[in-house]
């Protein structure tokens, strides 16, 4: 037999913002504990309990944004420049004349080169814009388990990424506690 005020079950937060905290499920009280907080919250006082599993959509919408800019980023680079390279050339090409038009013809020649080797770069930029919308995808993906209380007016949530069995079996013992304590 357990003494009356042991813990009956704990979920310990290993990634996310409340990583290194964890809740324990006390018979009369569950409590929050973590590095730099700790909340006390009497069972009878939660009105309500709600856990579930979502893919995060935000997430997922601004991956699909991301990879679709560098897929566009990537097909603009060889016609950018390939125009300013021509448009370089040109201009080398009709540089003569007096020395204000040939400073001036030798400003541009310089303006469409380095233009040239910017488009150059954009697949680069268009490579870190497709793996920044991967990784948003994977973790839009792998989505939340949220487990939220309603006490009162107020809600706590508590969220972890991905599914999380151990979370699922924490709020079953958390609810038959609930529902104890209403009896």
């Amino acid at each position: 037999m357990s003494p009356p005020d042991a813990p009956v079950t704990s979920f310990d937060f290993r990634s996310g913002t409340l990583r290194g905290s964890h809740l324990v499920l006390y018979p009369l009280c569950l409590v929050h504990r973590g590095e730099h907080r700790l909340e006390t919250i009497p069972i009878a006082a939660i009105a309500s309990l709600r856990i579930g599993f979502e893919r995060e959509a935000r997430t997922l919408r601004w991956a699909a944004v991301l990879l679709a800019l560098a897929l566009i980023v990537s097909l603009l680079s060889s016609p950018l420049a390939s125009l300013a390279g021509a448009a370089a050339s040109e201009v080398a090409a009709h540089q003569h004349g007096e020395a204000s038009a040939q400073t001036m013809a030798a400003m541009l020649v310089s303006l469409f080169r380095g233009m040239e080797t910017a488009a150059r770069l954009l697949p680069i930029f268009g490579g870190a814009l497709g793996a920044w919308g991967v990784a948003l995808a994977v973790l839009g993906w792998l989505g939340l388990t949220t487990l939220t209380l309603t006490l009162g007016a107020a809600e706590r949530a508590y969220a972890v990424r991905g599914r999380s069995a151990p979370l699922f079996d924490f709020s079953e013992a958390l609810s038959e506690h609930m529902l104890k304590a209403r009896r």
